[in-house]
């Protein structure tokens, strides 16, 4: 089995904390708290098919394939993404979807969004 891997998207310097998570049954909003004190970096992610928010300790971060300080991450090879196709979302949306599996890497948090949009970042 292929195993997953992260690729940083370097718009974000610095490591991150979660300020806050909104989800409005198609949209989550994740702001992030930045450790360099440069305020607040609010990331959108539109017609979201899924996600979830783990706490970090519960996780093995260490073989997670192409971890940095960075916090926004495309997941290739994504075991989420292909456990919720299994699930029902390929019945439900048929196999054309492009669905890219984004990930929130923070100090405490992940989290693992399911989308077939860009994120936008302000």
């Amino acid at each position: 089995m292929n195993s997953e891997i992260y690729h940083p998207i370097n718009l974000i310097d610095c490591e991150c904390s979660i300020n806050s998570i909104d989800y409005n049954a198609t949209d989550l909003i994740v702001e992030l708290e930045r450790f360099d004190n440069k305020g607040i970096v609010r990331v959108e992610f539109k017609e979201v098919f899924a996600y979830r928010v783990t706490l970090e300790h519960f996780r093995i971060t260490e073989v997670m394939d192409g971890l940095t300080l960075q916090p926004l991450y495309i997941v290739e090879n994504s075991s989420y993404l292909k456990e919720i196709m299994a699930t029902g979302m390929k019945v439900l949306y048929g196999t054309s979807l492009n669905v890219t599996h984004y990930a929130i890497k923070t100090a405490e948090h992940i989290v693992d969004i399911l989308t077939t949009e860009d994120y936008i970042i302000e």
